[in-house]
């Protein structure tokens, strides 16, 4: 009787190993998805007639979309100065740049985010000085 107790203790631990991976295993498939989301190239070009501009495309290169930005009077997106890098939002439903905001007395750097069609334009960081803004990844 003993014997089948223990028997019975160690199979239960056992189930509830098996059932704990499986919980564990599908929390983190829920995270792979916003990967998926993510399985675009976001990149900045450069024509003498739109100067810089916001772009996006297939991880392969097809399907190019531009993002058509309408910035505020006084703001301009410009990659030149190296600091202007785009960015996915972790969600990859967002698109974060630097442009210079010269509206002001005093021309500042501010990050500002927007919808993948370009809608919902907001300034996300609006610093009072002219420091240099980059975006980055945080591990």
């Amino acid at each position: 009787m003993r014997n089948l107790f223990k028997t019975t203790f160690y199979v239960c631990v056992f189930a509830l190993a098996g059932i704990l991976f499986q919980i564990s295993c599908s929390n983190s498939d829920n995270e792979s998805t916003a990967t998926i989301v993510q399985s675009k190239i976001l990149y900045s070009q450069y024509d003498s007639v739109n100067g810089y501009t916001i772009w996006y495309c297939n991880l392969d290169g097809t399907n190019p979309t531009q993002i058509p930005l309408t910035l505020p009077t006084g703001v301009m997106y410009q990659n030149a100065n190296s600091n202007a890098y785009v960015k996915f939002s972790p969600d990859g439903q967002k698109v974060l740049f630097v442009a210079n905001d010269s509206s002001g007395s005093t021309p500042t750097n501010k990050v500002f985010s927007c919808n993948l069609d370009g809608s919902n334009l907001q300034a996300v960081i609006s610093p009072s000085n002219s420091d240099v803004i980059l975006i980055g990844d945080v591990k």
